[in-house]
């Protein structure tokens, strides 16, 4: 049976290792926190609005084509 001796080399750059994962852990955590704490986005416009606005753009081109085509 073999023992297997772990030298000085091998526990310094795991230990390394670890320290870089928890820093990015943490780092990632500390992110997903920002994100949740920033102000949410103001709401959509809804279909309906959307929809309204629309019309009122037609209705507004309707009239210019008529003026259009009584001045000629």
């Amino acid at each position: 049976m073999r023992q297997t001796m772990f030298n000085i080399g091998d526990i310094i750059s795991t230990t390394v290792l670890f320290v870089i994962f928890l820093a990015i852990f943490f780092v990632m955590i500390n992110t997903i926190k920002k994100m949740k704490s920033t102000a949410p986005l103001p709401p959509q416009e809804t279909l309906q609005q959307k929809v309204d606005d629309l019309t009122t753009r037609v209705k507004m081109l309707e009239h210019q084509v008529k003026d259009l085509s009584e001045r000629r």
